[in-house]
């Protein structure tokens, strides 16, 4: 058995379709995940966003969103030959307009209200994929398959942090058997990714590209063979295949390395789809619906080496936070008290210095950064360098500082960076850089650790 998620460019259009279902149909037991449709869920809040001050405009979202999923039906079925391929039309097209039905209703509410609670956003947000499952099974069974749609939130049930949920993994296994009914049956489950359910019955979504993670828990659960991720590259790359001209496919990575790149800025992963797959060591696989027989990534248990470093990855819009403490408290109680605000504010750090008396913060600036400031005002002096980028080298196994500054530094001379943080254990080095030079850093690291020299 083989867990399927195809991301939004494999939902794109109806000759995409095509190419997901001949993919589906070469594997003997597969179970399907999906997201919505390009760009849908972008386009589900942006409604919610334009609601608050433009009904009438919202409205023509949703509509655009509407005529776009009949087009893309009435496109695909145009050719089929199916006995009940009327039949399949015609629920196709009612699910698409009650969709867009509750769609309209969550606007209208938040027009009459003028905010959008978190509940809602999520109720909204997951629409695209209770859409696309929906349509990708109906026209499956068009295209000769034996694919049925399945509700997602029968199986995935979570805790009730709206906009970033936490799957109940113990409940999770308890529902799973649903699924392997209907693969007993012979049947090709297709369920929605992203969304599923807490106790209340209460939509919630995972997180931005939850999807992944959506697959690897079903995996987990099912005890499946291989979690297979299909997108529109070739596996993960040594860097951003847009940003870098000459960045290659990475045949493996470990779980390890393959979340750290997750968290520090490379988005062909949710960061949290390794650790269901991690702990029931079922292999994770990148692959690309437009050249199926390429073997992309595997990330399993296993580490391997080859080279310096495994990938670069960047962050733009950093803030850098130094606070040197004013001596009033010792210094583990000054370190304590640093992230203890950190935690209180639910910031996450992207990398950290240390001293006794200073620490130096690498943040998303993505939140009020002067309450921030003005938090840790009371404990010591605050310095903010704004305009950051951060480079990360994952997997890296530099065993000198000679080296590290033979590869990076040597790259980069005109750069100077405002944070360096290397951890041995993870095998993580972190260098922040003003942002304007960082899409070159990054050029140049790349092609000094993975050029033809490195």
């Amino acid at each position: 058995m083989n867990v399927l998620k195809f991301g939004g460019t494999s939902m794109g259009d109806e000759n995409t379709w095509r190419r997901v279902l001949d993919i589906i149909n070469g594997y003997e037991t597969p179970v399907v995940v999906v997201s919505a449709t390009a760009h849908t869920t972008r386009q589900l809040l942006a409604a919610a966003d334009k609601a608050l001050e433009n009904l009438e405009q919202a409205r023509q979202i949703s509509h655009s969103i509407k005529n776009r999923h009949h087009q893309l039906i009435d496109q695909f079925l145009n050719d089929s030959h199916h006995p009940q391929k009327a039949d399949i039309q015609q629920s196709c097209t009612n699910r698409i307009n009650k969709i867009i039905e509750i769609l309209d209703k969550r606007l209208q509410d938040i027009a009459s209200t003028k905010k959008i609670s978190p509940k809602n956003k999520d109720a909204i947000a997951s629409l695209g994929e209770q859409l696309s499952a929906y349509l990708l099974a109906r026209c499956g069974k068009a295209y000769g398959l034996k694919t049925r749609w399945v509700d997602v939130r029968q199986i995935i049930k979570t805790d009730s942090n709206f906009g970033q949920a936490n799957p109940d993994f113990q409940q999770i296994t308890q529902s799973i058997n649903l699924l392997h009914k209907e693969i007993k049956h012979g049947t090709v489950p297709v369920l929605g990714g992203f969304y599923g359910e807490n106790y209340k019955g209460e939509i919630t979504t995972l997180g931005f590209e939850g999807s992944d993670y959506t697959a690897s828990l079903l995996g987990a659960a099912l005890q499946a063979k291989a979690i297979e991720i299909w997108t529109d590259v070739s596996g993960i790359y040594t860097c951003d295949p847009n940003v870098v001209q000459h960045s290659r496919p990475i045949s493996q990575l470990s779980f390890q390395e393959a979340t750290e790149m997750a968290y520090f800025g490379a988005k062909v992963l949710h960061p949290c789809t390794m650790k269901p797959a991690a702990a029931a060591d079922i292999p994770i696989i990148v692959k690309n619906i437009f050249e199926a027989d390429h073997p992309g990534t595997k990330i399993h248990n296993q580490q391997t080496r080859n080279g310096w470093a495994k990938a670069i990855t960047y962050l733009s819009d950093i803030t850098i936070l130094t606070i040197t403490s004013n001596g009033s408290m010792k210094g583990y109680q000054f370190l304590a008290q640093v992230f203890k605000r950190l935690h209180e504010n639910g910031i996450s750090v992207n990398a950290v210095t240390t001293t006794e008396a200073s620490v130096s913060v690498a943040l998303q600036a993505n939140f009020n950064m002067q309450i921030l400031q003005q938090d840790f005002e009371d404990i010591g002096s605050v310095n903010r360098n704004p305009t950051q980028g951060l480079i990360s080298l994952i997997g890296c196994r530099f065993d000198t500082a000679e080296s590290i500054n033979q590869y990076i530094f040597s790259a980069i001379p005109e750069a100077k960076p405002s944070l360096i943080s290397y951890s041995k254990t993870k095998q993580n080095l972190c260098i922040a850089v003003s942002e304007t030079e960082l899409i070159p850093a990054v050029c140049r690291i790349h092609d000094s650790l993975f050029g033809e020299g490195g």
